[in-house]
């Protein structure tokens, strides 16, 4: 049993843990608290790589997502890769037993100690993403004594139907190398093969997508570059068609990822280039779904137009709604939810501390768990307002396998009064 259920008596489960014995008193658990299912994660690292059974290929989990160094391991261990983004991630994947060849690297603003790096560990691909930066790549190549493996990621002017923050490929966008601008990349790359080599394609238009077309429009644009580059001599390895998979956030409108997988795939056959293997790069949906944050109900309160229920857990603890505008599912963690509507805060002293309007009843939970909070959660938490950072819990098959503990409100003082 993997997964957020609920068992015979309503109680919240993840993994076959009972959510509510994480809180007793002897296992020392403080709130708020992440719990991650590593079995749930590895099922669906398993689903994504059938889907590319029988072609060479590689799942380059978004490290960014989740980089916990239990989860990081489990998706090793499933057989995944990683995208990273920044110097400590790479490093991160690395320690965490992920092969240099199954690495690649995006961001648009790598320093130049981190081009060192990738140079050094000789991952799969550094992808660039602006002409100019594939002039500092090979600049760092040649300071360094070395041929880099770029990958360019074209921007392939598609706008897909997400948040505005969240998307990534259409002409307002920092990311990419425009399709303007691919003549001269590609003919610098040509002029500078002794310390560039064109290994990869890649493009990635945004998170949360939910039309398949979308996916396949910039397939096709990343097949189209391949082979212009191939024709012109290129040693391409792969085609890289990103990640964004969309999770059911209690909406229900989605689409399944292997959807999107084998519409890139038939893109890539149809258009000869079936040699090239396949790089995916999924976050979100492979840690979203496993993981919930536990809060404590701290009290109630009756305004004039509403009545609030203030919890200890916050946008500190969990920025999406405040940055995104995003829902997630809270729920009392010893009944399903249901009757007294409250709107649901925390604590920060800022009015967008907000997670919506939800129904949880009464009597008044001890407790809530707000769902599908795996992904960009932990990683995005602050200790603003002087509030520690949240313990994070481990389970697979109906055990804890780690727990990390919340650093404490006295370590936070201590570390500002050094400041």
């Amino acid at each position: 049993m993997t997964g957020f259920q609920r068992d015979a008596q309503g109680r919240a489960i993840l993994g076959g843990v009972p959510l509510d014995a994480l809180l007793a008193p002897e296992r020392g658990i403080t709130t708020p608290a992440y719990v991650y299912d590593l079995s749930e994660i590895s099922r669906r690292a398993h689903t994504l790589g059938a889907a590319l059974s029988g072609r060479p290929h590689l799942v380059a989990y978004a490290l960014k997502a989740n980089s916990a160094g239990h989860v990081v391991r489990t998706l090793q261990q499933a057989g995944a890769g990683a995208d990273v983004v920044s110097g400590a991630e790479l490093l991160l994947a690395r320690r965490s037993g992920i092969p240099p060849e199954h690495i690649v690297m995006s961001g648009v603003a790598k320093t130049d100690a981190e081009l060192d790096l990738a140079l050094a560990e000789s991952i799969l691909a550094i992808q660039a993403e602006s002409v100019e930066e594939v002039a500092r790549i090979a600049q760092r190549a040649r300071a360094v004594g070395r041929s880099a493996r770029i990958s360019l990621r074209i921007n392939p002017s598609i706008a897909v139907d997400t948040h505005a923050h969240i998307a990534t490929g259409h002409d307002a966008a920092k990311f990419g190398i425009a399709l303007a601008d691919l003549p001269a990349v590609l003919g610098r790359v040509g002029t500078d093969t002794s310390v560039l080599s064109l290994t990869g394609i890649s493009s990635h238009i945004g998170s949360m997508q939910r039309d398949v077309e979308d996916y396949a429009r910039a397939a096709n644009v990343v097949c189209d570059v391949a082979r212009h580059a191939l024709d012109a001599g290129a040693p391409l390895r792969f085609a890289d068609f990103g990640g964004g998979f969309a999770i059911d956030y209690g909406d229900g409108d989605v689409t399944a990822p292997t959807d999107f997988i084998h519409a890139a795939l038939d893109v890539q056959r149809r258009r000869g280039l079936s040699e090239l293997a396949v790089v995916i790069e999924p976050g979100r949906w492979l840690v979203g779904p496993a993981g919930v944050l536990v809060a404590q109900v701290v009290q109630s309160k009756q305004g004039a137009e509403r009545s609030w229920l203030m919890l200890d857990a916050g946008m500190n603890d969990l920025l999406r709604p405040a940055l995104y505008g995003a829902r997630h599912r809270i729920e009392p963690l010893d009944r399903p939810p249901g009757g007294r509507a409250f709107r649901v805060v925390g604590p920060v002293c800022e009015s967008t501390d907000d997670f919506g309007e939800f129904e949880l009843g009464e009597p008044l939970p001890r407790h809530v768990v707000v769902r599908d909070a795996g992904a960009y959660g932990f990683v995005m938490s602050s200790e603003y307002n002087g509030r520690p950072l949240p313990a994070e819990v481990f389970v697979r098959d109906g055990e804890i396998v780690h727990v990390s503990h919340s650093p404490g409100a006295e370590r936070w003082v201590e570390a500002r009064l050094r400041a």
